[in-house]
C-alpha cells in the first residue's frame, strides 16, 4: 500500500493559490454586483460603527482611567481591601471609570453649551450682514482705485461678478428648493436621532472595553501565539506595543496641543476686541490636529472672514497666527509631543500628503502615526538583514560607499572617482580568478 506524503512547502504554496484564486472571484462577484455591495458595506458600516466608535472612544480615554487609578483609587483600594487583592482592582477599575465618563460628560456638554450657541451666532452673523461685507470691500477697492486706478479697474468687475453669483445662487438654487430642503431636514432630524443611539450604544461599548481592557489584550496575544511562531509572534507584539505608544502618544499630545493653541488665540482675540473669537478660535484649534497644513487650512478662512469685516483686524491676525504657529512649531508642540514619530519632516509630508490624498482629512490626521509604524518595521527588516551581511546599520556608513566585495566597504573619493573604480574593477576581477581557483 503506497503512503502518499505531502511535503509542508508544498501544502502551502497550494493553500496561498487557492487563497488567491478565491479572493480573485470574490473581486470580480463584487465587481458585478456593485450595487448589492454597497448596500451590504452601509448595512456592516451602520451595525459596526458603535464597537469601532466605542473603542476609539475607550483608547482616548484610556490615559485618563490610568491617572486615576494609579494617582487615586489604586492607593485608596490599598487600604480599604487590604487583604484581597480582586476586590482592590475592581474597586480602582469601576471608580476609575466613573471619573473617567464624569470629566468627559462635563468637558461635552460643557463646551456644547459654551461653544455652540456663540458658534451659532456668529454664523448668523455673518449671513445677516453679508451687505455689509460687499459695501466695506467696494470702499476698500474705492480707496485702492484712487492710488492704482488700472487695479481698481480689474478688482471692481471681480467683486460684483462675485457678488451677482452668490445671489444668483441663492435665488436659483436654495429658494426654488425650499421644500426639499425642508424635507432633507426632517430625515436630517431623523438621521441625528440614530446617530445619537449610535452614540450612545459607542459610550457604552467603551465602558466594557476600558472595564476588560486586559482580557483583551490578553487574548489577542493568545491568539497572535496561537496562530504565528514563536519569533513572529514576538514582532507582532513588539509591533503592536510600538504603534500603541506612537498612536497614543501623537493622537493625545495633538489634542492637548490644539487645545492650548485654541485657547491662546481665544485669549488674544478678547484683548483686542476682535470679531467671532469663539468661532474663528474653535476653526484655529480644530484644524491644528493636521500637522503641517492644519494651520494653513485653519487661518486661510479665519483671516478672509476678519478681511471682510475690517482690513486691518484681519492683517494684525495674520501676523498674530503666523507667530502663534512658530511657538507651536518650536516651543509649545516639542514640549507636549517631544520626537514621538522618530521620522523626518520630509516623511511626515510625504505620509500627509498621500493620506489626505486617499483617506481625506482622516488621512491627513493619521497619516504621520501610520507611516512611523510602517518605517519602524522597514528599519527593523532592514537592520535583521544587513546584521545578517556584516554590514553596518548606520545610514551615515553609506554616503560614499561605491560598492562591496567580500564584506569589505569600498568608498570612493569626489575627485578621484575614476582612479577608484579602477581599483575596484581590478579588485573584483582578481577575487573572481581567486574564487575560481
Amino acid at each position: 500500500m503506497i503512503k502518499w506524503k505531502i511535503e509542508k512547502k508544498y501544502f502551502w504554496f497550494g493553500l496561498i493559490a487557492l487563497l488567491v484564486t478565491v479572493l480573485a472571484i470574490l473581486f470580480s462577484h463584487m465587481l458585478e454586483n456593485q450595487s448589492r455591495f454597497e448596500e451590504w458595506k452601509t448595512v456592516v458600516n451602520h451595525a459596526l460603527f458603535p464597537i469601532i466608535a466605542g473603542s476609539i472612544l475607550a483608547y482616548l480615554l484610556n490615559p485618563i482611567l490610568n491617572f486615576f487609578e494609579r494617582t487615586m483609587f489604586k492607593p485608596l483600594g490599598g487600604k480599604l481591601f487590604k487583604k484581597n487583592q480582586k476586590k482592590q482592582n475592581k474597586f480602582s477599575r469601576t471608580c476609575g471609570i466613573t471619573c473617567t465618563l464624569i470629566v468627559f460628560f462635563v468637558v461635552l456638554v460643557g463646551g456644547v453649551y459654551m461653544v455652540a450657541p456663540q458658534i451659532y451666532q456668529s454664523i448668523l452673523k455673518i449671513v445677516t450682514e453679508a451687505p455689509t461685507y460687499y459695501q466695506n470691500a467696494n470702499a476698500w477697492i474705492e480707496d485702492v482705485s484712487k492710488d492704482n486706478p488700472e487695479l481698481g479697474q480689474y478688482l471692481v468687475p471681480v467683486l460684483d461678478r462675485i457678488y451677482n453669483q452668490v445671489l444668483a445662487y441663492l435665488n436659483e438654487s436654495i429658494l426654488p428648493n425650499i421644500d426639499k430642503i425642508v424635507a432633507s431636514i426632517t430625515s436630517g432630524i431623523v438621521g441625528g436621532v440614530k446617530m445619537l443611539l449610535n452614540v450612545v450604544v459607542a459610550v457604552i461599548v467603551s465602558i466594557y472595553v476600558m472595564a476588560e481592557k486586559e482580557i483583551l489584550i490578553s487574548v489577542g496575544k493568545k491568539l497572535t501565539y496561537s496562530l504565528f511562531t514563536r519569533k513572529n509572534a514576538n514582532a507582532i507584539v513588539r509591533g503592536v506595543r510600538y504603534a500603541d505608544q506612537v498612536f497614543g502618544g501623537f493622537i493625545n499630545g495633538k489634542i492637548i496641543d490644539s487645545f492650548i493653541i485654541g485657547a491662546l488665540c481665544y485669549i488674544f482675540m478678547v484683548i483686542v476686541d476682535f470679531h467671532y473669537p469663539v468661532l474663528i478660535s474653535m476653526i484655529i484649534g480644530v484644524t491644528n490636529v493636521i500637522p503641517y497644513f492644519g494651520p494653513f487650512i485653519g487661518a486661510i478662512p479665519s483671516i478672509l472672514i476678519l478681511l471682510m469685516m475690517d482690513f486691518k483686524q484681519g492683517l494684525i491676525f495674520a501676523v498674530f497666527v503666523l507667530i502663534l504657529q512658530q511657538c507651536d512649531g518650536n516651543i509649545i508642540g516639542p514640549l507636549i509631543l517631544g520626537d514621538r514619530l522618530k521620522i523626518s519632516s520630509m516623511w511626515i509630508l510625504f505620509a500627509i500628503l498621500v493620506g489626505g490624498g486617499f483617506f481625506g482629512i482622516p488621512g491627513m490626521i493619521l497619516g504621520a502615526p501610520c507611516f512611523a509604524c510602517i518605517y519602524a518595521m522597514v528599519s527593523t527588516f532592514c537592520k535583521v538583514k544587513l546584521e545578517s551581511k556584516n554590514l553596518p546599520l548606520q545610514t551615515s556608513e553609506y554616503y560614499n560607499i561605491d560598492q562591496v566585495v567580500d564584506d569589505k566597504i569600498v568608498r570612493f573619493e569626489p575627485d578621484a572617482i575614476s582612479g577608484s573604480k579602477k581599483d575596484i574593477e581590478k579588485e573584483t576581477v582578481d577575487n573572481d580568478k581567486n574564487n575560481e581557483s
